[in-house]
Parts: structure tokens; C-alpha cells; sequence
């Protein structure tokens, strides 16, 4: 029988994936500037923002599934993958600049989310303290 992820595999995949996408976004206008070879750095570029998403997605999805409790984590996760998705969309419109200042508040959003749902299901996974009687 093939064993299931626990929910909190998926949060801790989201807040890694979520960290990996903030940290393109401070290091990739550094590089660029140290890197001679920009064809294949652009290249580069336009093909992480959808990579990374792709990879976001099912990560939210599956985080999300179970009992929740807490109403803020979906909200938290839902509005990180928009933001994160329209950092994408509206790159030719805000620069590249503008596009890693709103994918970092994505990233915030999901870490956020990821963070809320990890420490949720952490409590519910506490196993009950057995009080011995003397």
C-alpha cells in the first residue's frame, strides 16, 4: 500500500518553494548584473516564473486538504498564488523590478499560509499526554 504524504510534508514544501521564489527574486537582478552570458540568463529567467508556479500550485492545493479550522490559511494561500500568478502575467507591465516586488508579497503570503497550516495541523498531531495516577 502505497503511504500518503502528511499534510505537513506539503506545508513545508510550499514554505521551501515559496522561499526558492523569494530568493530568485533578490538574486536574479544580481546575477544579471555579474553574468556576461544574458541570452542564456534571460532565457533562464523566463522559464523559472512559470516553473516555479507550476510546482506552487498542487503544493497549495494538496496543503489545503483536511480539516481546517483556521479560515485565514486558505486566504493566506489562495491570495499568495494570485499575487504570485500576476507577478507572471503582468511582468511586461511592471519591469522586472515590479515583478520581483510583487512576487516577494506572494512568496510573504504563502510562507505566511504555509506557516499558519503547518502549525495547525502540528497541533493537531500532538498525541493526548497520558496522566499517570500515583
Amino acid at each position: 500500500m502505497k503511504e500518503e504524504k502528511s499534510p505537513a510534508f506539503w506545508d513545508r514544501l510550499g514554505i521551501g518553494l515559496s522561499g526558492l521564489c523569494a530568493i530568485h527574486c533578490l538574486f536574479f537582478p544580481v546575477a544579471i548584473a555579474l553574468l556576461p552570458l544574458w541570452p542564456v540568463a534571460e532565457a533562464i529567467h523566463d522559464w523559472t516564473h512559470p516553473i516555479l508556479f507550476i510546482l506552487i500550485v498542487p503544493t497549495v492545493v494538496f496543503a489545503l486538504r483536511g480539516d481546517l479550522n483556521d479560515h485565514r490559511i486558505p486566504v493566506f494561500l489562495y491570495s499568495g498564488l494570485l499575487v504570485v500568478g500576476l507577478a507572471w502575467i503582468l511582468h511586461d507591465f511592471v519591469g522586472d523590478f515590479g515583478e520581483a516586488a510583487i512576487t516577494m508579497v506572494g512568496s510573504g503570503l504563502l510562507v505566511t499560509g504555509h506557516w499558519f497550516n503547518y502549525k495547525h495541523h502540528k497541533s493537531q498531531c500532538k498525541p493526548a499526554l497520558d496522566h499517570e495516577t500515583s
